[in-house]
């Protein structure tokens, strides 16, 4: 595991690399795309168990923090959503030239996986794309933080800021939530890499995103693995979620998808 600072000098990211346990076969560089906000503590384990299944596995891991979270420069409300495609490119690059690898996967969790949805429309470097319970509809998923903040300041006897979320101790101010409304994957044209879905529960979303990106040509497949993916609920500090069923899950998409390519 090593722990560095990558990226521009003057707004450094910070990322952790992990390379693979075995040289075998050791042709997967794979980037994880972290959730937002509370969701990002309460995948955090869930990650790194994720990462020691790959590194087993013969991949290169690169975990990191968008500008603006985590470790990475910036304060928590300088955060935007045309900043965090720029770094999960600058990431790329970077896991790219420490692995030694053209190509690489990229896996997010929740609003994670709709950045690099995003992020790897126009990239030919991408090989495979895992969406984890992406968040597909922007407008929705604001509304949803929406109600969680609101529901907070009640609780606390405060009046709610319609100018400054605060989810879990989170900021979502203004201008981030409106970059994040205009966010609808059901109009994304799609990646040239392959993309697979992964949920933990039924959703009508995600099947319609599948169907709608196989439509346009692209190669996407759906899968199921009943989980507990409640990544928003507020719980004590240190209860984070380890879904064994999912994580397998996309273990499997990408470690399989390696072995076909060996």
């Amino acid at each position: 595991m090593n722990p560095f600072f990558f990226g521009s000098s003057k707004s450094p990211l910070y990322g952790v690399y992990h390379p693979p346990r075995t040289q075998e076969a050791a042709t997967r560089a794979v980037l994880l795309c972290y959730p937002m906000g509370a969701e990002y503590m309460r995948a955090h384990r869930a990650f790194r168990q994720l990462t020691t299944l790959l590194v087993k596995g013969g991949a290169h891991v690169l975990r990191f923090d968008y500008f603006g979270t985590g470790d990475s420069a910036g304060d928590g409300r300088d955060g935007t959503v045309a900043r965090w495609l720029e770094d999960i490119d600058t990431a790329i690059e970077e896991l790219k030239e420490t692995a030694q690898q053209p190509r690489v996967t990229l896996v997010g969790l929740r609003f994670g996986a709709t950045l690099a949805a995003l992020a790897s429309t126009e990239r030919g470097d991408v090989e495979q794309l895992v969406l984890w319970d992406p968040i597909v509809d922007g407008m929705q998923y604001v509304q949803e933080l929406t109600e969680v903040h609101e529901a907070e300041a009640r609780h606390r006897g405060l009046t709610p800021s319609r100018e400054l979320l605060g989810v879990h101790g989170f900021p979502v101010p203004t201008a981030l939530r409106a970059e994040i409304e205009q966010i609808d994957l059901l109009t994304w044209p799609g990646a040239t890499a392959r993309t697979e879905l992964v949920v933990s529960s039924e959703r009508e979303d995600t099947v319609d995103l599948t169907a709608r990106l196989r439509a346009r040509g692209r190669e996407a497949r759906h899968q199921l693995f009943p989980s507990n993916g409640n990544w928003a609920e507020s719980d004590a500090f240190g209860s984070a979620l380890i879904p064994q069923g999912i994580i397998q899950g996309v273990l499997g998409c990408i470690l399989a998808e390696q072995v076909a390519n060996s």
